[in-house]
């Protein structure tokens, strides 16, 4: 195997793989990358069994083969370099790695020995916008259960909803304290899908491809393809695919617990919102309660939180708008900055009931996004 290609293009795709690699002991190989050439292209393969990743560079092939790399140690030998061209070339299971005035080897071990990735065989699809899918993942990751001994709350929730002519894809992440969901509406999906479809994607599965299309590299693609089977997910773009198994569990019926009306309603400037509860919120207790205390009648919040070791802080609020009734709420306000920081708008609508029933938090002109928190009970 002899191949040129720039580091910026390798040690992309090599950070991207590295980060699927897995830590198994009993399998020390799943801690490397295969680097194939096949039909004048140049492919590199990770997995820890869980997930999948394939990425292909755009580079010149002299000599085919493949050759198993450390993928932590190469991955930091890239990310030193600082030179625009790099040479591969395989030799007798031995790696020499040209760049610059540096001349390196790499030991190898026997390439048969890497586990093969499987590839989908369904013609069933769902493909969205790159930037679309990011905004999805950036707003629902924050509310998904990282340790919860049920299995579907530690992943995304995939809904693919078809009713008549047009589908809905949401997005739905929950660890039991607060909910998130996203829209996506069918102008912004094309689907060959025709019945609805659920999946579970883990937790670490979307984060990985997250991680992909935040990269602005065009070579990674604008278009996020979806193909999935019962058992396991493929998600690809122009150079990378990455492939992943699901939770086989159900998803919780969520949706009886999102309000459909309010006895309250108020809406606030999302920045100075977040500020004042950041601010408020170090002094709140062991469970993290800030204490909101709605007054409609004098258009005003006051946001509150004492910890007897520390002290206490309170800020009166004025609100864009406000009605309903008196009421005193607390939330823990490391969840209402998730929320709120995953809102794009500079408003905010926040609806309430009881001090006792979750609150609804969702942009003033784009309720796409909906957050759902649950509150503290005193």
């Amino acid at each position: 195997m002899k191949f040129t290609t720039l580091v910026d293009s390798l040690k992309r795709s090599i950070n991207l793989a590295e980060k699927i690699t897995g830590k198994n002991l009993t399998l020390p190989i799943l801690s490397n990358i295969l680097l194939k050439t096949n039909k004048n292209k140049f492919h590199l393969f990770a997995t820890d069994l869980e997930i999948g990743i394939e990425l292909i560079i755009t580079g010149k092939i002299e000599k085919e083969g493949k050759f198993i790399i450390p993928a932590k140690t190469f991955s930091m030998f890239l990310n030193n370099l600082s030179e625009e061209k790099i040479v591969l070339e395989e030799n007798k299971n031995i790696l020499l790695v040209k760049s610059g005035n540096y001349n390196t080897t790499f030991q190898g071990i026997n390439p048969e020995e890497f586990p093969i990735i499987p590839e989908t065989k369904t013609e069933k699809y769902l493909e969205i916008e790159k930037k679309d899918l990011k905004e999805a993942l950036e707003q629902i990751i924050p509310s998904v259960g990282y340790t919860s001994p049920k299995p579907e709350l530690n992943g995304i929730l995939f809904k693919l909803e078809n009713n008549t002519s047009k589908s809905v894809l949401k997005l739905v992440g929950t660890d039991s304290f607060r909910l998130a969901e996203k829209c996506i509406s069918s102008e912004k999906i094309k689907t060959n899908i025709k019945s609805d479809l659920e999946l579970i994607i883990p937790l670490r599965t979307a984060q990985e491809v997250l991680r992909i299309i935040q990269d602005e590299a065009e070579e990674v693609g604008t278009i996020v393809k979806i193909s999935p089977e019962s058992n396991q997910v493929q998600f690809s773009l122009d150079n990378v695919r990455l492939i992943s198994r699901l939770i086989n569990a159900e998803y919780p019926k969520y949706s009886s617990i999102i309000p459909s009306s309010f006895e309250n309603q108020v809406v606030l400037n999302r920045r100075k919102l977040i500020e004042a509860v950041k601010i408020v919120g170090l002094f709140s207790g062991r469970i993290n309660d800030v204490t909101f205390d709605f007054n409609p009648s004098k258009k005003e919040i006051t946001i509150e939180a004492q910890d007897p070791s520390l002290g206490k802080s309170h800020t009166v609020f004025t609100p864009e708008d406000i009605n309903g009734s008196p009421l005193k709420i607390s939330f823990n306000h490391f969840f209402l900055l998730d929320g709120l920081n995953s809102i794009k708008e500079d408003e905010v609508v926040i609806g309430l009931n009881k001090e006792i029933n979750p609150a609804l938090i969702h942009g003033k002109s784009d309720d796409s996004f909906s957050y759902i928190l649950m509150p503290i009970k005193a």
